[in-house]
């Protein structure tokens, strides 16, 4: 029985010692097997990837060749489209070639003047914010009765109107902002002809006031000057009409959310009032016409029935 023990004892060491043998191998059979693949897949990635390149070659060809059709039928479409307006622009031109020669007849006709109310000249300055002034929207330009800027000319940028100038100092003016709560502009509507009165409320976009209930206002419409109050001249740019209830409406301002730096000012020369002193001198002056004349057209009859009298004297004196 001992023997017996002993003998298997020993039998299951050596399984125990075999086994740990085998498993030591599998494992570094299997860490080897590993780098092994790892070299073969590098091998062959190497070996293959020059042919791989010469087989897309022809692949990346055709992808080339089919975006480039697109391409090209992309731009046929749009030479077509930009022919077509092209057309549409020549026939409207040559529309408006033939309402101008017709507009410069009529005025020859009529002796109306033909003139803008946007002068030519524009003095450019540089624009800065004010921020402890007494307005809550203005701005300061660098130009001033130094280069012919006056109280009330419109400050203009590529956008739109920016204000009119509120005070003109020497070398430097105040200009008040279309936004402010002080600034009203009688504008209009570029579609209809509506007008309107566009008055300030400290905001970046300014409400339309006394809107007639038959005007014809819409939103999106273009808003320009109208010129009614004789301050700043018609057509200047504004903004974009937003309705925002029954008969309320506000302006997108062309200038909103744009940087200002450079401005231009219209030496706009506007309406003037006639002086009541010189309409005084005038109808004075024509009084005294009128009464002249009635006395000379009353003294006519009896030079003339004096002529003869002294015509029969001398021919009796012969």
């Amino acid at each position: 029985m001992i023997g017996s023990d002993t003998d298997s004892t020993r039998a299951s060491t050596i399984t125990l010692i075999l086994a740990f043998l085998v498993a030591s191998i599998l494992f570094m059979t299997d860490r080897g097997s590993d780098r092994l693949l790892q070299r073969t897949q590098i091998g062959a990635e190497s070996t293959m990837s020059p042919g791989l390149a010469i087989l897309s070659k022809p692949l990346r060809g055709a992808e080339n060749l089919i975006a480039e059709f697109k391409d090209r039928s992309r731009a046929l479409e749009e030479n077509k489209a930009l022919k077509e307006e092209l057309y549409r622009l020549r026939e409207d031109k040559q529309r408006s070639q033939i309402m101008a020669k017709k507009l410069e007849r009529f005025e020859a006709i009529l002796a109306a003047d033909p003139g803008i109310d946007i002068p030519e000249k524009k003095i450019a300055a540089r624009a800065v914010s004010e921020v402890e002034g007494p307005f809550v929207r203005a701005a300061l330009i660098n130009a001033g009765r130094n280069k012919g800027v006056q109280k009330g000319h419109p400050v203009m940028t590529v956008d739109g109107l920016y204000g009119h100038v509120l005070r003109a100092g020497p070398r430097a003016s105040r200009v008040l902002l279309l936004g402010d709560l002080n600034s009203h502009v009688s504008v209009m509507s570029l579609r209809s002809d509506a007008r309107a009165i566009l008055s300030g409320d400290n905001s970046e976009q300014p409400r339309l006031d006394f809107v007639d209930d038959r005007a014809d206002w819409k939103d999106g419409d273009t808003v320009v000057t109208s010129g009614d109050d004789g301050i700043l001249p018609r057509g200047l740019p504004v903004g974009t009409v937003k309705e925002t209830g029954e008969r309320k409406f506000i302006v997108g301002l062309n200038t909103r959310d744009k940087n200002v730096d450079w401005v231009w000012v219209y030496p706009y020369v506007p309406t003037q009032a006639p002086d009541e002193t010189e309409a005084e001198n005038e109808t004075a002056a024509e009084d005294a016409n009128v009464v002249a004349d009635a006395d000379n057209a009353a003294s006519a009859p009896d030079s003339a029935e004096a002529a003869p009298v002294g015509a029969n004297t001398e021919a009796g004196l012969r």
